[in-house]
């Protein structure tokens, strides 16, 4: 058991160091990517795009068989059959997803005619329709993506997959930032989305060497994937309705600036949370499907060393980010963007409730994916209801603002009692995030003092 322990320790310490690679590297990809492009490109043009991702985000969760967790908790050997059978099934929801979206927009596009949308609004831009229809058409081509990279990711062998997402986003900036100098329109981002998914594909047949690809359906396959699948389709479904709700609704109440505004803020906060739900995700099952097998005491005693890495970067980072804000929003954005702060001070509260991404790898690696979906469902449904009484009932953009960043709240207070009922966590120890997020505030609070006595 030891000697097993030192193993996984050892790959958990590599890992994080690669995803901690990428997580720099993206960083500071975003920053050089917002710094351009929003001298480049008005809020409006990030209104429009902000609403076609939404869209786009909806389909792809709500066709979403999670052939990446199947691969990567599949009991046993993973056969040839079973790899060209996802790969199969991925093209096919890519042609799926591509149908759908060429029907959304021509929904929008009639509704744009009966001149339905407000003047000012992102769903009033003629070109949202269009756009629409060539995420669309990118989504298709992502689809033919090699599952040979979540063979590598289940080996824990992250080498190869820090590479391709490295070269793929210094490319696709590259690219986007040319087109948006010429173009200065949503088609400079919806251009990139596209090269975006060809360096993808083409990357993940290049690096990741295995099996040939060819189409197939084996019917054991397939059953393997319905009968798993439905699980993770139902709860990404619910994830999709609660991550989408505001820009879907919001774009609705705000004018197209507003909500540019209130889109580059949300991607600032994004990008925190995906370096947290990303290395969880690259680890996270495999990691609670080991600790699983071991004594109580020592998978309550792992868990929480494996928790403290991100209780400690979600923690320090809300608390940081919500001092500095006005800050680094005056040095990142021109005077167009200075909105960007106030939205980003709310929204980064969302950041420090971590604990409901952990504690659902928990319950998916013992394959409890209908529990997990009532938990998302109960927290869509608050969401979407909460949401619709801050807009429409109090009409208040700002309150919702804080709904959204909440709304994961509920949904730690039930994964909390369902893993206190197992005997995975205690509650005292949930609450040393707080005790970061006050060493983050303060940590801002100390830049600032600096930073004005050195101006």
């Amino acid at each position: 058991m030891s000697q097993q322990s030192g193993t996984l320790r050892s790959q958990i310490k590599t890992s994080a160091k690669l995803s901690g690679l990428r997580f720099a590297s993206n960083v500071a990809l975003r920053l050089v990517s917002t710094v351009v492009l929003t001298r480049l490109l008005a809020p409006e043009v990030y209104g429009v795009f902000a609403i076609v991702l939404a869209y786009i985000f909806l389909l792809e969760m709500f066709s979403d068989f999670g052939l990446r967790s199947l691969i990567l908790t599949r009991e046993g050997e993973v056969t040839e059959r079973f790899l060209r059978t996802c790969w199969t099934v991925s093209i096919l929801r890519g042609v799926l997803i591509a149908l759908v979206s060429c029907l959304i927009a021509l929904v929008i596009a009639g509704v744009q005619g009966q001149d339905r949308f407000a003047e000012d609004s992102a769903y009033a831009a003629p070109v949202l329709p269009w756009a629409i229809v060539a995420i669309g058409g990118a989504t298709l081509l992502y689809g033919f993506e090699s599952p040979l990279r979540f063979m590598r990711e289940r080996e824990m062998a992250f080498g190869g997959v820090t590479i391709v997402d490295l070269v793929r986003n210094i490319l696709t900036l590259i690219v986007t930032v040319v087109l948006a100098y010429y173009l200065r329109s949503v088609w400079a981002l919806v251009i990139g989305q596209a090269v975006r998914s060809v360096l993808h594909v083409w990357l993940s047949f290049a690096v990741f060497r295995g099996p040939a690809m060819a189409f197939a359906l084996d019917r054991d396959s397939l059953r393997v994937l319905i009968d798993r699948g439905k699980w993770v389709l139902s709860q990404s479904a619910l994830t999709a309705l609660s991550q989408s709700a505001d820009r879907i609704l919001l774009g609705f109440v705000m004018n197209s600036a507003s909500f540019g505004l209130y889109y580059i803020a949300r991607q600032l906060v994004d990008m925190m949370l995906q370096f947290l739900t990303t290395m969880n995700g690259q680890m996270g099952l495999q990691v609670f499907s080991r600790l699983h097998q071991m004594s109580l005491p020592d998978f309550r005693h792992k868990y929480y060393r494996y928790r403290l890495f991100f209780d400690a970067l979600a923690g320090v980072g809300a608390g940081a980010v919500l001092v500095l804000a006005p800050l680094l929003v005056e040095i990142i954005f021109d005077d167009r963007y200075q909105g960007v702060a106030e939205i980003l001070q709310v929204l980064v509260l969302g950041v420090a409730v971590i604990a409901p991404v952990i504690m659902r790898s928990i319950f998916n690696a013992e394959r409890q994916f209908r529990l997990t979906s009532m938990v998302s469902l109960v927290s869509t449904a608050l969401l979407w209801g909460v949401l619709c009484l801050a807009l429409f009932g109090f009409a208040s953009v700002y309150v919702a603002f804080f709904v959204i960043a909440l709304y994961r709240i509920p949904e730690a207070v039930i994964l909390l009692w369902l893993s206190r009922a197992r005997g995975w966590v205690v509650l005292w120890r949930e609450g040393i995030i707080l005790g970061f997020f006050a060493a983050g505030a303060g940590l801002g609070w100390t830049v600032l003092q600096l930073w004005d006595w050195i101006t």
